[in-house]
């Protein structure tokens, strides 16, 4: 197939080009060239460098070629979604689009297992540390409306793609390195709370597989599939298991979350502070793409190992938030002397 992506050279859609590739499709990205291309041999794509918001240059791109395919790796706004549809609607049959499990993490009605009808509850209050992101998850619910509509008009045939937590090498987040560096160091590690509420990541090859075999499948025409790990972690969980993988199990250090949310360093302007602390548990449905897209996700305990040797052999620099490790330990240390204090007290 001749396919259009719009983006490219990032974490998760070079690994879908990487599989496109593979599979022998031809392909033309849209990147503004900002990126380093590390997972694929840009020879075997054609790249075309521009803008994604310019409407004469992505006009220009369908004045002289054909696609059966445009992939959307990058719409984080109504506007964009809406531009999309108004140069591509009715001349690129097939748009996949990449969505979030955000949409849902922003209702203000969560049962789990959360499934692909559970899109449009009402919202929540606006909660400015949801860790799935609050206003990431209303603005990609809009250009979701925006996309269906369009396939409501006819424009394109849809299908779309919500992921969790998307792990992996050459992750951008470096969520995983949080906590790896942290209990190589083998100093106390502060968990938000009480470590205990379920979720899930994806594995990003999985997730890239997905994306591809969307294009195999008539009936994923017109459908979202949530695409995740068909393991469930806690917080606790997860550093279970990569404690047991690293041979190496600092102290935990539970803080209150009212607490927590209070500390300077609970937040870091690099990124994902203490990450897969999802204050709920949030357990996704991918009972619809193990039917539909014969979906299976790799196990943690293969995925992992290949993760920790990209950060401590290539990536080599630090965490987010490393640079205040020593003001989390000093905090855990004196929040352990406090509750020891408090467990002195007899009550009569």
């Amino acid at each position: 197939m001749k396919i259009l992506m719009i983006g490219g050279t990032g974490f998760i859609s070079s690994n879908v080009v990487k599989k496109l590739i593979e599979e022998e499709h031809e392909i033309t990205l849209v990147t503004r060239g900002e990126s380093e291309i590390e997972l694929f041999d840009k020879s075997k794509v054609q790249l075309v460098f521009g803008d994604r918001n310019n409407k004469d240059f992505l006009s220009g791109l369908v004045k002289s070629n054909t696609y059966d395919v445009l992939y959307d790796m990058i719409a984080y706004t109504e506007n964009e979604s809406q531009l999309i549809v108004e140069i591509f609607g009715g001349k690129i049959p097939r748009l996949i689009h990449t969505s979030t499990v955000s949409v849902y993490m922003v209702s203000d009605k969560i049962r789990n297992p959360i499934k692909e009808e559970d899109d449009k509850h009402s919202l929540m209050d606006f909660w400015e540390r949801n860790p799935f992101g609050m206003q990431y998850g209303i603005d990609k619910r809009k250009c979701e409306a925006v996309i269906w509509q369009a396939h409501k008009e006819e424009k394109f045939e849809v299908s779309m793609i919500r992921a969790p937590y998307v792990c992996g090498p050459h992750d951008p987040m470096k969520r995983d390195y949080f906590w790896i560096q942290r209990i190589l160091d083998g100093k106390p590690l502060i968990i938000p709370g009480s470590g205990d509420y379920a979720s899930q990541h994806v594995f990003v090859e999985d997730l890239a597989q997905a994306f591809v075999d969307l294009l195999k499948y008539e009936k994923s025409k017109g459908q979202a599939y949530n695409i995740a790990s068909e393991e469930i972690f806690s917080l606790n969980d997860y550093l279970d298991a990569l404690c047991h993988i690293l041979n190496n199990n600092p102290e935990r250090i539970n803080v209150d979350l009212d607490v927590f949310e209070k500390l300077p360093f609970s937040t870091s302007p690099e990124g994902h502070a203490f990450p897969f602390n999802t204050y709920r548990t949030a357990i996704f449905s991918i009972d619809k793409a193990k039917k539909d897209l014969r979906f299976k996700s790799t196990e943690f305990e293969k995925w992992i190992p290949k993760t920790i040797e990209w950060y401590l052999n290539i990536y080599k620099n630090s965490s987010v938030g490393y640079a205040n490790r020593n003001a989390e330990v000093v905090f855990a240390e004196e929040w352990r002397k406090r509750k020891a204090k408090f467990k002195e007290i007899t009550f009569e």
